[in-house]
């Protein structure tokens, strides 16, 4: 159960759908004032009226943000006028056909799901209220999936579920660099990785304009529920982490269930590679330079 929120605000990238939506909707169901940073008006505006169906009153607002283009990321974090008591990088990219760039000439997937948030993070730092949180999400995928300092980028080969679970590796290892790095200055605030563990679209309830999917594919789908879960309680996690009791920097939140595939949120283990501190310190040292930002910690 979550607390009472009216007093938070919570910054969701990527929220317009899928796990990104459901966290805003549970947010804003318990008082929460949501920033939905969206790469698309029009699907935002479908997400804000699929909430506010549900919530009514809901306090919502809309920025705009690309996390794969570093213009807009900057022109996003310098939208945002409030304190933030917590920043949900949620966004991102899943699998590719080959390998693509972003505006930027990132590998996509690297560059949306890792150092994109980096710079957003960045930027966003000094909004960060006492005690706040700044949350990845993770993936299972990050478990065969360390890191290539050499190949960030994939240009010496790529394979795209390889590649996926690198980016997801990587923003994982950006919170927990990140976390040590509020501790080592004194800073009060948390940072932390979740994920949704196996959450398909077709477990999910409907919601229109937003995840709309055919009855026959549910029917389908049925079976799956053995070892999945809808992205609503997929989002569980990652809410959890951002504004849940009991949740302590460097932490890892999944589903508890079997193989942290479903179930309710509950602590689990990330793989020593992620946790690698000179690992940690290198991506970091990476991706500001790639990006052109600091932590400034």
């Amino acid at each position: 159960m979550l607390p009472d929120l009216t007093d938070r605000t919570v910054l969701v990238t990527g929220a317009n759908a899928g796990l990104g939506y459901w966290a805003t909707e549970q947010l804003a169901a318990r008082g929460a004032r949501v920033l939905l940073a969206c790469r698309s008006a029009s699907r935002a505006a479908a997400a804000v009226a699929a909430v506010r169906e549900r919530v009514p009153g809901a306090r919502l607002d809309v920025l705009s943000l690309d996390v794969a283009d570093l213009a807009s990321v900057a022109a996003c974090a310098a939208a945002v006028d409030v304190g933030l008591d917590a920043v949900l990088c949620n966004a991102g990219v899943t699998e590719t056909r080959g390998r693509q760039t972003t505006a930027d000439g990132f590998e996509l997937m690297m560059g949306g799901n890792a150092l994109g948030h980096v710079a957003l993070v960045a930027a966003l730092l000094d909004r960060l209220r006492p005690g706040g949180r700044v949350v990845t999400v993770g993936s299972i995928a990050h478990r065969w999936s360390p890191l290539d300092p050499a190949d960030l980028q994939a240009e010496r080969g790529f394979r795209s579920f390889r590649q996926y679970g690198r980016s997801k590796t990587a923003a994982m290892a950006f919170a927990f660099e990140l976390d040590r790095r509020f501790r080592a200055v004194g800073r009060d605030a948390l940072a932390l990785a979740a994920h949704p563990g196996f959450a398909l679209d077709s477990s999910t309830p409907q919601r229109s304009g937003v995840n709309e999917v055919a009855v026959p594919l549910r029917v389908v789908a049925q079976p799956a529920r053995a070892f999945a879960q809808g992205k609503d309680a997929g989002a569980w996690p990652l809410v959890h982490a951002c504004v849940g009791d009991g949740v302590r920097g460097g932490e890892y939140w999944g589903p508890g269930g079997w193989q942290e595939m479903t179930g309710r949120p509950a602590p689990s283990r990330a793989r020593a590679h992620v946790r690698d501190e000179v690992a940690g310190a290198r991506f970091v040292a990476a991706a500001e330079r790639a990006t052109g930002v600091r932590l400034g910690l």
